[in-house]
C-alpha cells in the first residue's frame, strides 16, 4: 500500500470517543480512539484560498475536455496536465510521472495522460493508498472538444482536493506508500482511471491497493447546498454483489468497500467532526459513475466523495462556474481525505485468515498477525445487521477471542457482523479483516457470495 507521513510532534495524543453510526458508542470506556497529533498538524496546513485558485486556474484553460487539442499552451487538456505536473512536480521527494493510454469516445483515439505522484514508503512500499478526483471536464456533448467546459465544481474541485491532499502529506513518513492521481477520461467513460487500475500491479510491482478514495464533485454548489448541507457529504460504497443497476444496497450485507466506507465514517468523523457523512448503499449514483469504480472492478476497495445535492444545470455544462462553489466545503473534504488516507498509512495492515465458529451466543474467533505494521493489540467490533457501523472496540492481546455478544455491544438474539483490526502502540488502526462473519443463533459463517468482491447487478 503506498502512503508517507512523519510523525515528529511528541506532544500527548487526543482521545476521543467511538463512532456507531455518527453518535458515540454505547459504551465510550471499551476502547477509545486515539487521535495522532502529527494527522492533526496536516488538518491544520489545509488552506481554501489556495484550494480557491488552483479551481480558478483549471478554470481559465476554457476547456479541459479530454477531446480537446492537447498540443495547445493555455487552453484545453494539455495544457491543463501540464499545470497539473508542474504543481506536483514542485512538491519535493514527490516521483511524478504521466501515464499515457488510449483515449477513446472522441472523435478519433489519441493519448491522453493521468498525472501521477507517488510517495513511496520505506518501510512497507507495496502497500499503497490510492488518493484521486479526474481533472478533465466537459460541455452538454460527450465528445466536443471546443465548446467552454469551465468545470469549477466537476473537475476542478476533486482536483484541488488531490493537490491540497499531496500538499500536506509532504515530507511525511508513513508504513504505506500513497499514489495521488488526477485521472483524465473519466467523462468518456472512466477511461484513464480503468487503464491506470489495470495496470497497477505493472508499474507498482507486487503493489496491494488497500484503499482507493476518490473524490468527485466536491465544489459545496450553493445554490442547492444549505448551510446544514455544507456540514455533510455523501459516500459511495457497494456491497457484494455491486449495486450498479439494481436499487441501493441494504446493511445486511458486507464487502471490502463498505469497510473501507465504516473507516472514513469512524476516523474521517475522528479527525473532522464538523463534516456528517450521509452513506449510500450502492457504487454510485443510479446511470452515473467514478473513478473509484475500475478500481472496485479490479477487486480494490474503492469509495466515492460527493456533495450532497447536485445541483444539475452546473454540470457538464458551461454554468459550471467558480462562483457557484464554496472553497470552505472543498477544504473540509480535503480534510477528511487527509485524516482517512493518513490514518491508513499509519496503520498496520489488516489482520489476515479472520475466521469464526459457534454462534452468537457463544462465538470463537481467530486470525493471524497482519504482514506490515507493528501491531501492539487488536480491536473486535460488531454491528446489528440493521445497522452499518460499528458500535464499540474490544481489545485482544493475542490471536484468538470469545467476546459475548453484550460485550460486543449487541443484545442478546440480535444476529450481527464481526471483525478484528490491529492497532499499534500509538493507536493507529488498520481495516477491519475481510470478510466479516455473520453471527445468529446458529451459526457465525461468512455470508454466501461476499467472497465475489467483483460480482454486480
Amino acid at each position: 500500500m503506498l502512503v508517507v507521513m512523519s510523525c515528529k510532534d511528541t506532544s500527548s495524543p487526543a482521545v476521543v470517543a467511538p463512532v456507531a453510526d455518527g453518535a458515540p458508542a454505547k459504551d465510550a470506556a471499551a476502547h477509545a480512539l486515539t487521535l495522532d497529533p502529527s494527522i492533526t498538524s496536516m488538518l491544520s496546513s489545509t488552506d481554501s484560498a489556495r484550494i480557491a485558485t488552483n479551481i480558478k486556474t483549471l478554470v481559465a484553460f476554457g476547456t479541459r475536455s479530454s477531446c480537446s487539442d492537447a498540443s495547445l499552451t493555455t487552453q484545453g487538456i494539455g495544457a491543463a496536465r501540464d499545470w497539473i505536473q508542474t504543481r506536483l512536480t514542485a512538491l519535493p521527494g514527490a516521483q511524478v510521472q504521466l501515464f499515457a493510454y488510449d483515449q477513446t469516445g472522441c472523435a478519433t483515439t489519441a493519448k491522453r495522460h493521468d498525472v501521477i505522484a507517488y510517495w513511496p514508503s520505506a518501510t512497507h512500499p507495496n502497500r499503497l493508498v490510492v488518493i484521486g478526483g479526474h481533472y478533465d471536464s466537459r460541455p452538454v456533448s460527450v465528445s466536443d472538444g471546443t465548446s467552454a467546459a469551465p468545470g469549477a465544481n466537476d473537475s476542478g474541485s476533486q482536483t484541488a482536493v488531490v493537490l491540497e491532499a499531496a500538499n500536506a502529506m509532504v515530507g511525511q513518513t508513513l508504513d504505506a506508500s500513497l499514489l495521488f492521481v488526477a485521472f483524465a477520461g473519466e467523462e468518456q467513460g472512466l477511461v484513464g482511471s480503468a487503464a491506470l487500475a489495470k495496470a497497477i500491479g505493472t508499474l507498482f510491482p507486487g503493489a496491494a491497493v488497500e484503499a482507493m478514495l476518490n473524490c468527485d464533485i466536491v465544489g459545496g454548489d450553493s445554490t442547492s447546498n444549505d448551510a446544514t448541507a455544507q456540514k455533510q457529504f455523501r459516500l459511495y460504497s457497494p456491497g457484494t454483489p455491486r449495486e450498479l443497476l439494481a436499487g441501493d444496497g441494504t446493511t445486511d450485507n458486507t464487502s471490502p468497500s463498505r469497510g473501507l466506507m465504516r473507516f472514513v465514517g469512524t476516523w474521517g468523523g475522528a479527525y473532522v467532526p464538523a463534516m456528517t457523512m450521509l452513506p449510500k448503499l450502492r457504487e454510485d449514483r443510479p446511470g452515473r459513475g467514478g473513478d473509484h469504480e475500475p478500481f472496485i472492478a479490479q477487486g480494490y476497495p474503492g469509495v466515492r466523495f460527493i456533495e450532497p445535492v447536485e445541483t444539475l444545470a452546473h454540470q457538464h455544462s458551461p454554468d459550471d462556474l467558480f462562483n457557484y462553489v464554496t472553497p470552505d466545503y472543498t477544504a473540509n473534504i480535503a480534510r477528511l481525505v487527509i485524516a482517512v488516507g493518513a490514518s491508513l498509512a499509519r496503520a498496520p495492515s489488516a489482520p489476515a485468515s479472520f475466521g469464526g465458529s459457534g454462534s452468537a451466543a457463544s462465538p470463537v474467533f481467530t486470525w493471524v498477525a497482519p504482514a506490515s505494521g507493528k501491531v501492539d493489540h487488536y480491536v473486535l467490533a460488531a454491528r446489528p445487521v440493521t445497522e452499518n457501523f460499528y458500535r464499540m472496540r474490544v481489545p485482544a492481546r493475542t490471536t484468538t477471542a470469545s467476546p459475548s455478544a453484550s460485550e460486543l455491544g449487541i443484545d442478546p438474539g440480535v444476529p450481527y457482523f464481526v471483525s478484528v483490526a490491529a492497532v499499534d502502540a500509538a493507536g493507529h488502526e488498520s481495516l477491519f479483516a475481510y470478510p466479516e462473519y455473520r453471527c445468529d443463533d446458529s451459526a457465525c459463517v461468512v455470508p454466501a457470495g461476499a467472497l465475489d468482491v467483483t460480482a454486480t447487478n
